[in-house]
Formats: C-alpha cells, sequence, structure tokens
C-alpha cells in the first residue's frame, strides 16, 4: 500500500488563513489583551538566552518541556506576525538548546539513565508537539543546517524513543483508555509524525501507532457519557493533545477523523464548563482547575458548538485561559474566530448524571447557575482519583461555598504506595457521610442515579458496599445519600445509615468562608455572598467546629462537623443549603419513611421518601 498524501504546510490544527490573523490588528479588547502578552512574552524571550532553567520539584523537567513550548511557539507567532527574522532566530535557538539537553524526562533522571529510549513520558510527548509545530510553521523558510536540526531531533529524541517504548511494551501509557499520559504522549508523537512525514521512515512507523493508542482514549469517552474520571484539570491535558492530534490529522490527510464523528466526542465539549460554574471548580481528585484553552475553541468550531464556545469565551472574557505555560496567547489569536456566537437558551431546573462515571451537577440554570451543587459517585478506581465518593461541591451566586479540600502540591508521596494517607485524598477531606471516624473504603464503588419530583431535582447515591468491612463484616447494612434541589431555590441533602452495631455518624463538610458556627447551623459569607447551613438529625445531635490541617501549609478549612451525641445503629440526618441567613429543616421519621420539611421566608417545600431515599406519598 503507497503512502498517503499529505497537505502542503502549514498541516497541522493551524490553517495558513489561521495563522494570517496574526498580522491583522486586534479588533476587540479580548484579543488586544492577548497581543500585548504575546508582545511582552516574545520580547522577553528573544533578549534573554535561549534555554529554559530546571525548577525544583515535581517532574521539573515536565515543567521546563512545557514552558519551552510556550516559549518557541510564541517566537514563531511573533515572527509570523512581524516578519522579524531575530524572533524566527530565537525560535531556532531554542529548538537547538533543546535538542541538547542531557535528559527530557524527570523519571529518567532520578533513574539516572540518559539514553533518549530510556522511556517515553508526558515530556517526551510535549517536546514532540514542538517539534512539530517548529517544523510545520517554518517550513519553507528552513535552510538545510535548520532542516536537519529539526528532523534529527524528532527522530533520535522523539520517534525512535516513542516506536521503542511501544514495541517493547514499556509504556504503559499505550492504549490506555483512562489516562491522559495516552492522549499526551501518543497525541504528541502522532503530531510530529504528520509534520515529518515525507522526511523520515520512523514517522510513517509512529502514525499508525498513535491512531491505535488515541483511539483506546477517545472510545473511553462513549462509556462515560463525554465526561472524563480524571477530572477538569487533566481533562484539559489530555484533551489539548488529543484535539490537537485529531484537528491536525483532518488537515494533514484531508478527510474527517472517525473518533471526532461520535455524540461523546461532542458532548465531551461540556464537561469541564460543566464543573466549573462562574469559573469555581467543582472537580473531583487531584486536578481541580480549569480554564479555557483556544483548543477548546477549535474543537466546538470544528464540531459546531455554538452554546460550549459561547460558554469557553465567556469564561476567557472574565479573565481565565491567558496565563500558564503553554503558548496560550499565541493560540488565542490564531485560534479564535472573529465571530462571536449567540448565547444559548437558559436550562432551567438542570439536574445531569454523566453516566458510566456517575459525577453530576444540580442547578437552577445553566449555564449561568444561580445555585450549583456537583456530585461524585461512581469508582475510587480512577487515576488521579480519591476516596472522594458520595461528596459535593456547592456554588452560590457564583461563590464557592461548600468545598473539598484538594492537593495543593504533588510530592512525592502523591503517587506512591503511601499515597491513600496524605489528607488530601482520604474521606475526612470530603464534605461526605463518615461512620466511627472513616469514610469509604477502596477499592469502592457508589451506585448513583438521578430522580425527579415534582419541584425537586435529585441524585442518589447508594454507598452501602464502598464503606468496606469493620470489626465483625460489613461496616453498614444502609449507607444511603440523597442530593435534591427544591424548586430551584435550595439544596437539601439527607443522609440515611443503618449500622449493624452502635456507631458515631457524622455528616462532613468543609467551607472557606467565614463561619458563624451554632448548635445546628452556620451562617456563611464569602466576598459578600451569604448563605445558611441548617441540620436535622432523627437522633440527638451537634454541629463542631473545627480546621483542617492541609499536607502543604496555607490557609484552612473550616469544617463543619454534624455529630450524633452518642452511638447509634440507625440515623438519619439533613442538610439545608439555601441563600441568606434564614432557614429551616425540620425531620420525622416514623417506620423509616422519612419527611422533611424545609423553609426560608416566603417558601415552604415538604419532601417524604422512602427508607431507601426514594420519594414516596406516605398514607
Amino acid at each position: 500500500m503507497s503512502e498517503p498524501t499529505l497537505a502542503d504546510h502549514p498541516r497541522l490544527y493551524a490553517t495558513e488563513e489561521q495563522l494570517a490573523r496574526l498580522a491583522r490588528a486586534p479588533s476587540t479588547p479580548l484579543l488586544r489583551r492577548m497581543q500585548e502578552q504575546l508582545v511582552e512574552e516574545t520580547e522577553q524571550y528573544e533578549a534573554g538566552p535561549a534555554d529554559v532553567p530546571l525548577r525544583s520539584g515535581h517532574n521539573a523537567h515536565l515543567g521546563r518541556a512545557r514552558r519551552m513550548q510556550g516559549r518557541v511557539v510564541s517566537l514563531l507567532a511573533r515572527w509570523r506576525q512581524s516578519g522579524q527574522e531575530r524572533f524566527r532566530r530565537a525560535a531556532l535557538d531554542h529548538i537547538r538548546t533543546m535538542a541538547g539537553w542531557e535528559y527530557w524526562s524527570w523519571i529518567a533522571w532520578r533513574r539516572g539513565d540518559p539514553r533518549p529510549e530510556a522511556i517515553f513520558d508526558l515530556s517526551y510527548g510535549e517536546n514532540s508537539a514542538t517539534l512539530a509545530i517548529a517544523h510545520d510553521w517554518l517550513f519553507g523558510s528552513l535552510s538545510g543546517e535548520e532542516l536537519a536540526l529539526i528532523v534529527e531531533t524528532a527522530r533520535d529524541r522523539a520517534l525512535r524513543p516513542f516506536l521503542h517504548v511501544v514495541r517493547e511494551g514499556e509504556a504503559g501509557w499505550f492504549g490506555r483508555e483512562d489516562s491522559n499520559w495516552n492522549s499526551v504522549c501518543a497525541g504528541g508523537a502522532g503530531l510530529l509524525a504528520l509534520s515529518v512525514h515525507e522526511d523520515l521512515e520512523e514517522a510513517r512507523q509512529t502514525l499508525p501507532l498513535a491512531e491505535e493508542s488515541l483511539e483506546a482514549f477517545m472510545r473511553c469517552l462513549q462509556k462515560t457519557d463525554g465526561g472524563w474520571t480524571e477530572g477538569i484539570g487533566y481533562w484539559n491535558y489530555g484533551m489539548r493533545y488529543a484535539f490537537m492530534y485529531l484537528l491536525s490529522h483532518e488537515r494533514a490527510t484531508g478527510r474527517p477523523h472517525p473518533l471526532l464523528e461520535p455524540p461523546e466526542t461532542r458532548r465531551t465539549l461540556r464537561f469541564a464548563p460543566d464543573f466549573c460554574p462562574h469559573g469555581v471548580p467543582c472537580s473531583f481528585g487531584d486536578s481541580n482547575h480549569w480554564a479555557p484553552l483556544p483548543f477548546h475553541c477549535a474543537a466546538a468550531e470544528r464540531l459546531d458548538e455554538p452554546a460550549v464556545l459561547y460558554r469557553v469565551l465567556s469564561r476567557l472574557e472574565e479573565g481565565g485561559g491567558a496565563g500558564g505555560s503553554w503558548p496560550n496567547a499565541a493560540e488565542w489569536l490564531v485560534l479564535l474566530s472573529r465571530s462571536e456566537p449567540r448565547a444559548p437558551e437558559p436550562e432551567e431546573g438542570v439536574a445531569r448524571l454523566y453516566t458510566g462515571m456517575d459525577w453530576g451537577f444540580l442547578a437552577d440554570r445553566m449555564p449561568e447557575p444561580g445555585l450549583y451543587l456537583a456530585v461524585r459517585g461512581g469508582t475510587t478506581e480512577v487515576p488521579h482519583g480519591h476516596r472522594d465518593l458520595l461528596s459535593f461541591h456547592c456554588v452560590m451566586d457564583g461563590r464557592a461555598v461548600i468545598s473539598n479540600v484538594g492537593v495543593g502540591e504533588y510530592l512525592d508521596t502523591t503517587f506512591s504506595p503511601r499515597r491513600d494517607e496524605l489528607f488530601e485524598t482520604t474521606p475526612p477531606s470530603k464534605n461526605t457521610i463518615l461512620i466511627n471516624g472513616v469514610g469509604v473504603t477502596k477499592p469502592a464503588r457508589v451506585e448513583t442515579e438521578a430522580l425527579r419530583h415534582p419541584g425537586a431535582a435529585g441524585i442518589r447515591m447508594d454507598g452501602t458496599g464502598a464503606m468496606g468491612e469493620s470489626r465483625e463484616g460489613p461496616a453498614a447494612e444502609f449507607c444511603g445519600r440523597l442530593f435534591l434541589m427544591l424548586d430551584g431555590r435550595a439544596f437539601l441533602i439527607v443522609d440515611r445509615v443503618e449500622l449493624p452495631f452502635e456507631g458515631r455518624v457524622e455528616s462532613r463538610m468543609h467551607t472557606y468562608a467565614e463561619a458563624n458556627v451554632g448548635r445546628d447551623g452556620a451562617e456563611l459569607e464569602r466576598d459578600g455572598v451569604r448563605a445558611a447551613v441548617r441540620y436535622g438529625c432523627s437522633v440527638p445531635a451537634c454541629l463542631h467546629r473545627a480546621l483542617s490541617a492541609p499536607t502543604t501549609p496555607g490557609r484552612p478549612s473550616t469544617m463543619l462537623r454534624w455529630c450524633t451525641d452518642g452511638l447509634e445503629r440507625e440515623v438519619v440526618m439533613v442538610t439545608l443549603l439555601c441563600r441568606g441567613g434564614r432557614g429551616r429543616a425540620e425531620l420525622e421519621v416514623t417506620d423509616g419513611h422519612v419527611v422533611v420539611e424545609c423553609s426560608t421566608p416566603g417558601w415552604t417545600h415538604r419532601v417524604e421518601l422512602t427508607p431507601e431515599l426514594r420519594f414516596a406519598e406516605l398514607k
């Protein structure tokens, strides 16, 4: 079979027409902000040394690779924008430096193994993408020596190591469906293979392997309804390289890529904005942060998702997405469409569950919710996961009211056998249920379903098995949690626990708001937003205040610990979250049936539930 004929350069994700945008005067305040940032950064890069110093800390060589990509691509964008040879020359000087680095990998450096084929990890993937973009954007201007520099570096430092670790079975990420390593490594190598396809046999051998690996990554979205179990931060990282590669493949071959066709690929573009209302991250696991990146805009345009494009650009207008080590300012200037999408019609009373991964959220409206609550079901057995099943985040009027405690920094323990001892990965750092001082075990799964009732939208979780074993057997005979949004006015959380023997039950929450704590409730205030927390319990209970002890010293969260006074076998707890400083939650339990009456000034809602925490009408 003959090799395919690929399009002329530039053939990757940025077209010649898009690159030509760089030379046009920015027409909006947003583009002017990006232009100012690009000019300021590239003047510094061109005037300074053509190297990125290593910094101490976790995965230092990956950080260096990412900052180098930011420098090289920004310098090339400035060259195409201004026509000034000094920026082109500076970009090539940076590539020469990168080619001469003894170690491309922090992992190989720690092992003391400088062989290029010792590993192909994330830093290799990002460096491969840097070489690919440089070759693509510089093509036609390269001298023989400059072309040889890029092609030989691509062969010796990137593609041969890629082929070696894949063929020798040393690439644990290859074909893995649930890890950002797959798309960064295979996507970076695939981008490079597309760009230097005619120059190297290794490129032609790499391309089908990159395709094979990425297919598993993208097909995984069919199991998660478009969600991503590593969370919104790693969604950004993994999908950046996946979509950059897929868009590049389409341009290079002139054919639609089949991995862009499934509906779940379109739906995944909503995932990160869904779990970051008003820029407040409400994800789970290690990397709970998100800012829009240029690839998101390009993918939304390609897949004809104007509502997603509007949400991404709205967040960008609010100030997110311009910083970071990647060449964001340059790529926004290249990829940002000059036409503004229309605002989507708001959706009222939203209860959305990403089936397969069992993350969900409740909101009074989307995409600009006033009341919002994100919940975590599913399994602990996901990369970058915590023991945070049954937990949640709550946002009111654009401010985080209740937040899980997250990982502050990566340490040698973070990805070691002792990971689960770190406070931030354990149930005590989460907004969840604790039984006799402990929460969900590992491995564990929580079954999750969405429920509807007049005036109420909810997500129900059964965490009985997730509580694991105790002294005489299962820790709980039943452990259920029901999250309800009532009339778009308030959130109600109902917890019901049955124990085989008497024990202590706690419903724990964390907040970074100012908290005024009483015996059965608290008033919270953050940046002028006021919220009320009101509790109820079927047995005597009291609210206790404590402070968290994060591994990375800093501002601790305030713990709200709603605890039974004594040891009990059957407990029902309710938590009402509402705006303002006033609210009430009255609880009645009869033969296991649960009746809760919630009220704020001018509003009342009565909820009747079965012992399994499903909607019921009492006779």
